[in-house]
C-alpha cells in the first residue's frame, strides 16, 4: 500500500457488567490467570470472575503511520489511541493541538499548508507512536495476548 490508506475503527461503546460477559471469556480469563499471575492476584481475580464481580473494559490502542494526508491532518484520538493505562491521551491530544497550531500560526496557501502540516507530523508522529506502543507494552505484561 501507499503511504496514505484508509482505516476502518471500531467505536467501543460501553463496558460488559459481570453477568454479560460469556461463560467461554470467563474460562479464557480464568486459565490466563493460573497460568501467568502468582498469588494472592491468582485467587482475588478467580474470585471475582466465579461471583461475576468484574466489568470488562474493552481496550483498544491504534498507533498511527501518519498524522497528515495532503491538507488534512488528525490530531488526538482520532490520530492515535494509546491504552488507558498510559493516562496520556488527553494531553497528547492538546499536545497535538498546540503544535498543529504553532506550524499553522500564519495564513497560509498552496504548497505552504502542505508544508506546514507535514512539519506538525514530524515534530507529532514519533512521540505519539511510542505512547501507544508503550501501553501496548504494558498491557501485554499483564498476559493480554
Amino acid at each position: 500500500m501507499g503511504k496514505y490508506e484508509i482505516l476502518a475503527l471500531v467505536n467501543v461503546h460501553h463496558s460488559l457488567k459481570g453477568a454479560d460477559i460469556p461463560e467461554e471469556t470467563l474460562d479464557k480469563l480464568s486459565n490466563q490467570a493460573r497460568a501467568k499471575w502468582p498469588e494472592p492476584w491468582v485467587s482475588a481475580t478467580l474470585q471475582a470472575i466465579r461471583t461475576r464481580n468484574l466489568t470488562g473494559i474493552p481496550i483498544k490502542e491504534y498507533v498511527p503511520d501518519d498524522l497528515v494526508k495532503e491538507r488534512i491532518a488528525l490530531i488526538g484520538d482520532a490520530a492515535h489511541v494509546p491504552a488507558p493505562i498510559t493516562a496520556s491521551g488527553f494531553n497528547e491530544s492538546l499536545q497535538d493541538a498546540a503544535e498543529l497550531g504553532k506550524c499553522v500560526a500564519k495564513v497560509i496557501k498552496g504548497d505552504a499548508a502542505v508544508k506546514a502540516l507535514d512539519k506538525y507530523e514530524s515534530l507529532r508522529l514519533n512521540k505519539v507512536r511510542q505512547l501507544v506502543q508503550s501501553g501496548k507494552s504494558f498491557s501485554y505484561s499483564y498476559g493480554r495476548s
